[in-house]
């Protein structure tokens, strides 16, 4: 029984860990549409990079190698995904 619970537990921590982004709450507070396509790329990115399971490596390679609100965006975003998951593991 409690072998379950801690299992249990432990799945609960690794789901919370990389939280669903805010694309409508970015865009009312005044972030470029652009920021926020690649704070969300980037912030799956982060997610699958530290080992979460139910994300991908997500970046769109030209606007990110073009776009600087893309890429400023995708850069803030893995950082904190990285920061936010590391925390619960």
């Amino acid at each position: 029984m409690v072998k379950l619970l801690v299992i249990v537990v432990l799945a609960c921590l690794l789901l919370m860990g990389c939280g669903h982004t805010d694309r409508k709450g970015l865009l009312a507070a005044g972030y470029a549409p652009e920021y926020v396509d690649g704070y969300v790329d980037g912030y799956s990115a982060g997610c699958n990079t530290i080992g979460h399971p139910f994300y991908r490596f997500t970046r769109d390679t030209q606007r990110y190698e073009l776009n600087g609100r893309y890429k400023d965006g995708w850069e803030d975003g893995f950082s904190i995904a990285r920061t936010d998951y590391a925390a619960i593991r």
